[in-house]
């Protein structure tokens, strides 16, 4: 079905395609964003989180192509045992991109042959990197891609203090406002007969544009203010709006950068090189390098300009410099004049000062009545404070003079500061520390504008590389191999297979080593011992022996080689089938109308005239047992007349199967040979084909016997002697 708008997809409203639109700019940009698989991006638009975005995508996917899960699944069980398997996968996925995109990841019908073999080529160079890689790469690849996400685009304004924008036209000021600036920062629109200087008084750093040389003087008096003309851009004022693209996204473009270095160093081959082909490794280091100087507030980070950093720390301590200068400054001439010698005693002298600062006072004239020695001590003490003041703020000796005058020097106690030169100290300080970010803010900026889409490229590589990856990492923990695919034949055969169920609790160590199987049904290229290409098979044997899982296994094959990924076997060959179906044993009798549900799934099984694997496991429960038997002697007698279908019936009624049946029926059993020293079941999970297993209950007995004691071992062993006679006869 093609699909020419969003509304075609199903399960989109009204409500979300607006919100695609009106975050994507326009419906065919949104569209192809969904077409493209583009889960991350999707994922990013407001009011539409990452499951729904894998939904909408994966809608899309299958409505395009007429495919669906459910196209192959066929049964819940199956289902259920595929999410299995994919969960696993999924763990591997450093990236929530990566964990979402792999649930579009679905078996396949065979007329996609070719699109699954191009995922398993694919994925085959996956496994083959992700062997190759040592520990350690293995370990910086996956920290740094866990900090890889899809970027940001909207870029969240950060308040600039000090800062403005002045102009005096119209077109200028609605371009200032549809770019948003006054988010970032205050913009003005000047009337005629305004002036610029009273609406850039208080600001650090004023930006005045007059794009047709109406230029107003009044802001020549400021030192702070930069003129532009009608060249200007957004840039030129905001550098920190393309900063902030970085600051927001500050850990994974860091992390993406480190990445680069380490993509250098992984092994290689076609998939691999398609990576790194994507990844303008020159660009991400300029970036790295970049980067290096900015925090992830998008500010200079210290130590990058020293004299940024002065100016920096001297308007952070100010107030407090300025306040600990007065309080010294009070502290020592009170200290000073209390031990001075003169006739006049200090404490006299200190009331006199004190009294200077009193309505009416004549403050002026306290040079004239004190000695000149107290004079002295004020002038000598003023000095010493202005001093500790210019190295308190690390000022040069150039800037030393701006202290000069910020104490009043009138003879008083507590000294006076004057407050316009305290004020326009700090004002100086500001409007230099403002400037010098400003300049390197926007170097910066031009630089980091430049590389862009480099980066935007290589984020996005990133991300699908995490999914390549973690089939990688997933193919080679679990020993997976590429399996054969073929129309020419029908059914399915292993070699060396394993139970991925297992193999999972034997890598987080609940037991040793699994031991693999061999299993063939249908018609296949892989002929075992005891077969001839039969479609159909009871599967008989011992509880706890392993029939559940050899059926399992087939079914985790069969699914991940539909779907193109690697599986758990040495040698796999295998005829995509158009319906897979797996049914698990029935939990105790099931009532008439769950009864009537089963026989009704069996029927759909059976009149499906596509290709299919039906697996059941111990489907005897439900009904009672001479009945089961002949329901599912039923059941086999049609399936085996379809040469496209292969079937795979665990049962412990194989005996009374095979004799309700009116055709051949091939059965196989797994069988315990005995019990070890740890009292477990001695079992060859491997099948004997054409061979009838007992179920051998005697040895779960038996077991139980030698681990009781008292009465019950008396019980035990009295249920063995029945079964033993049972076996005689």
């Amino acid at each position: 079905m093609n699909i020419e708008q969003i509304s075609d997809i199903p399960g989109v409203g009204e409500k979300v395609r607006g919100a695609l639109v009106d975050h994507f700019g326009s419906e065919s940009v949104a569209l192809k964003v969904i077409l493209d698989s583009r889960v991350d991006l999707v994922a990013a638009v407001p009011g539409i989180g990452a499951r729904q975005a894998v939904n909408i995508v994966k809608a899309a996917y299958e409505s395009r192509f007429g495919v669906s899960s459910n196209t192959i699944l066929r049964s819940p069980d199956i289902r259920k045992i595929f999410e299995q398997v994919l969960d696993i996968i999924r763990s591997y996925a450093n990236t929530v991109y990566a964990k979402d995109k792999l649930f579009l990841y679905f078996p396949l019908p065979p007329d996609r042959l070719e699109e699954i073999e191009n995922r398993q080529a694919y994925f085959a160079d996956a496994s083959a990197m992700a062997r190759s890689l040592s520990p350690e790469q293995r370990e910086i690849i996956c920290r740094n891609l866990s900090q890889i996400r899809g970027l940001f685009r909207r870029i969240k304004p950060k308040r600039i203090e000090g800062r403005v924008v002045l102009t005096n036209d119209d077109k200028t000021f609605d371009k200032l406002i549809a770019e948003g600036v006054e988010k970032w920062c205050p913009a003005y629109l000047l009337s005629e007969g305004e002036s610029a200087a009273d609406y850039a008084q208080g600001y650090d750093l004023v930006f005045y544009i007059s794009p047709f040389g109406f230029y107003d003087s009044s802001v020549d008096m400021l030192d702070n203010v930069e003129a532009l003309g009608k060249d200007w851009s957004i840039a030129d004022v905001l550098p920190e709006y393309t900063v902030g693209f970085y600051s927001r996204n500050y850990r994974v473009i860091d992390a993406a950068c480190k990445l680069a270095e380490e993509f250098k160093e992984i092994p290689t081959n076609e998939s691999v090189r398609k990576f790194i082909q994507d990844i303008d490794f020159e660009d991400l280091m300029k970036v790295g390098e970049i980067l290096s100087n900015l925090n992830e507030d998008g500010d200079i980070a210290t130590g990058v300009d020293p004299e940024l950093d002065r100016y920096r720390k001297a308007v952070k301590a100010y107030p407090t410099a300025i306040a600990e200068m007065e309080s010294w400054l009070n502290e020592q001439i009170t200290t000073r004049i209390s031990k001075s010698q003169i006739t006049l005693g200090g404490q006299q002298i200190i009331s006199i000062l004190q009294s200077a600062d009193m309505e009416g006072a004549d403050a002026g004239a306290m040079r004239n009545m004190l000695p000149a020695e107290i004079i002295e001590t004020f002038a000598n003490t003023i000095q010493e404070a202005e001093e500790r003041l210019v190295n308190e703020l690390g000022l040069t000796p150039r800037e030393a003079d701006w202290v000069t005058g910020i104490i009043s020097e009138e003879i008083a106690l507590p000294v006076k500061l004057v407050m316009t030169q305290v004020n326009d100290l700090e004002d100086k300080l500001r409007r230099k520390y403002a400037d010098k970010q400003f300049r390197l803010i926007k170097k910066y900026a031009s630089d980091l504008e430049k590389l862009r889409e480099s980066v935007t490229k290589a984020v996005q590589t990133l991300l699908e590389f995490d999914l390549f990856l973690a089939v990688g990492l997933f193919s080679a923990d679990y020993d997976l191999k590429r399996p054969t695919l073929t129309l020419e034949y029908s059914g399915i055969g292993v070699r060396g297979a394993r139970n991925i169920f297992l193999v999972e609790s034997m890598l987080k160590g609940r037991h040793g080593t699994v031991q693999p199987i061999e299993y063939v049904i249908g018609n296949t290229p892989l002929r075992l011992p005891g077969t001839n290409g039969e479609n159909c098979a009871i599967l008989s044997g011992a509880n706890s022996g392993g029939k559940t899982t050899t059926i399992q296994t087939l079914a985790q094959i069969a699914t991940l080689a539909q779907t193109g990924f690697p599986v758990p076997a040495a040698e796999t060959i295998l005829s995509p089938f158009e319906e897979i179906f797996f049914f698990y044993k029935s939990r105790g009798m099931v009532s008439a109308g769950a009864f009537e549900t089963t026989l009704k799934q069996f029927a759909d099984i059976v009149v499906s005239e596509k290709a299919k694997l039906a697996l059941f496991d111990e489907v005897e429960a439900i009904t009672e047992p001479g009945s089961a038997a002949n329901v599912i002697a039923g059941l086999i007698e049609i399936l085996q007349q379809d040469p496209k279908s292969c079937t795979v019936i665990c049962s412990h009624l194989a005996k009374e199967i095979e004799a309700a049946t009116s055709v051949p029926i091939r059965i196989d059993g797994i069988e315990a040979q005995g019990l070890d020293e740890n009292l477990e079941l001695i079992v060859d999970r491997t099948p004997r084909f054409g061979v009838l297993a007992r179920s051998t209950p005697e040895l779960i007995v038996e077991r139980l016997s030698k681990l009781a004691k008292g009465k019950k071992k008396a019980v035990y062993d009295k249920i063995l002697e029945n079964l033993s006679k049972e076996r005689i006869e």
